[in-house]
C-alpha cells in the first residue's frame, strides 16, 4: 500500500499506487462494491449551502433552555411517546438539524402536514420525510432514518457513546485527527456523524464526500475499525492520546499531528510537514498490516534515493509498530478462543 508519491513541499498529481493486499482486499470487504465509479466532484450541494450547517448556533435561539429540558425528559421516554415539540427539540439539538426543524414546524403551522410526535416519526416513510420535512439530500435522509431506528430498537444499539459524536465533531475534530480535513467541508455538507460512519458504503464515500483517493479511502476505514475498538467513547480515545503525548508508546490511537511530531523527534524534521493532510494516522499505520517503511516514507516525500534515510525510518517505524499490532494480534487470539469455547458450549 502506498499513498501518492510527493516530492518536499509539493504534492505529485500521479494517481495512488495500489496492491493487490492489504486495505485494498480489506476495502472490499468493508464496503459493498459498486460497479461504476462515482465522479470524484458529484457533490449535491453547493459552498453557500455549508455556511448554513456550519455557523448556525443553537444558543443564539430564543427557548434553547426549554429544547434541553424537553431532550432530558425525552431520554427516559421511548419516542413513540413523544410530543411535536420533543420531535422538533430533537432534530434541532441532538441531531444538529436546525433547518429541518424550522421546515417541519412552519409545515405544521400551515397544516401542511399534522403535528410530527414521536409515533408518527417512527412511521413515516422516506418518500414522506422528504415531504413532510424537505428532506431531498439522501445523506441526511439516511442521517435521521439511522437516529430513528436507534430509539425503535434501544435494545440493539451496540455503542452507547455513538448518539454523543454529530457531524460538528466529525468534521472538526475525526477528520483532522486522521490528517483529512480536507474532507471537512464535505462532510459538514453531508451532515456525517458517527451512525453515519458505522454505516458508510463505499459509493456514499466517493458520490457524496469525493473520497476517491484509494489511500485516503483505507484512511477513513482503519480510522473506523479504531473507532469500533475504543466502542466510539470519546473519553476513552481521549485518555489513551493523552497518556502517550510524551511517550512514543500506543501508536493505535496516535493522530496525524503526533506522528509528526515523531517524525521530527527521529530527526526527520525536514520532511515532517508532508504527511499534514495525507491521511496516516495511528489506525491506518497499525491496523494495515501492508503499512510499511517504504508506504511512510513515500507519505513524507522522502526520495527513493535516499537510503539511509529510508533505512533509518524504516527502523524507527518497526520499533514503535510491530509491538502494537503483536498486542492486537493476541487480543484477537483471545476473542477467537472465546467464541470457540462459547460455541462449543451451546452445542
Amino acid at each position: 500500500m502506498e499513498p501518492e508519491p510527493i516530492t518536499v513541499n509539493k504534492r505529485s498529481k500521479q494517481s495512488v499506487r495500489s496492491s493487490r493486499g492489504g486495505t485494498w482486499g480489506s476495502i472490499s470487504r468493508v464496503f459493498a462494491r459498486s460497479r461504476h465509479r462515482n465522479k470524484s466532484n458529484s457533490l449535491q450541494e453547493t459552498p453557500e449551502n455549508y455556511e448554513q450547517f456550519r455557523s448556525w448556533s443553537p444558543l443564539t435561539e430564543e427557548g434553547y433552555a426549554e429544547k434541553l429540558r424537553l431532550l432530558r425528559e425525552a431520554g427516559s421516554i421511548p419516542m413513540d411517546r413523544w410530543r411535536a415539540s420533543t420531535v422538533l427539540a430533537w432534530l434541532e439539538i441532538a441531531l444538529g438539524m436546525s433547518q429541518y426543524g424550522v421546515r417541519c414546524a412552519e409545515n405544521i403551522k400551515s397544516g401542511k402536514i399534522g403535528p410530527l410526535h414521536g409515533q408518527v416519526l417512527l412511521e413515516l416513510s422516506d418518500l414522506e420525510l422528504e415531504c413532510g420535512l424537505g428532506l431531498t439530500h439522501p445523506m441526511h435522509r439516511k442521517k435521521i432514518r439511522l437516529a430513528i431506528e436507534e430509539h425503535r430498537n434501544p435494545a440493539m444499539i451496540r455503542y452507547p457513546g455513538i448518539a454523543q459524536l454529530g457531524h460538528t465533531w466529525v468534521c472538526g475534530e475525526w477528520l483532522p485527527d486522521l490528517g483529512l480535513s480536507q474532507y471537512s467541508e464535505n462532510f459538514a455538507v453531508n451532515m456525517v456523524d458517527a451512525r453515519m460512519l458505522e454505516h458508510l458504503s463505499k459509493k456514499e464515500l466517493e458520490k457524496y464526500l469525493a473520497v476517491t483517493r484509494k489511500f485516503h479511502q483505507a484512511s477513513i476505514v482503519h480510522g473506523i475499525h479504531l473507532l469500533r475498538i475504543m466502542k466510539y467513547d470519546r473519553q476513552a480515545l481521549a485518555l489513551r492520546r493523552h497518556q502517550c503525548e510524551n511517550v512514543d508508546a500506543d501508536p493505535l490511537v496516535w493522530t496525524n499531528q503526533r506522528f509528526i511530531r515523531w517524525a521530527r523527534s527521529i530527526d526527520l524534521a525536514e520532511y515532517a510537514e508532508n504527511l499534514k493532510d495525507s491521511g496516516v494516522h495511528g489506525g491506518l499505520v497499525v491496523l494495515e498490516p501492508s503499512f510499511n517503511g517504504d508506504t511512510m516514507a513515500t507519505a513524507l516525500g522522502i526520495p527513493a534515493s535516499k537510503n539511509i534515510i529510508r533505512r533509518h525510518l524504516t527502523a524507527e517505524l518497526e520499533s514503535l509498530v510491530l509491538p502494537a499490532r503483536y498486542v492486537i494480534f493476541c487480543q484477537l487470539e483471545e476473542l477467537q478462543a472465546e467464541t470457540a469455547r462459547v460455541v462449543s458450549k451451546h452445542r
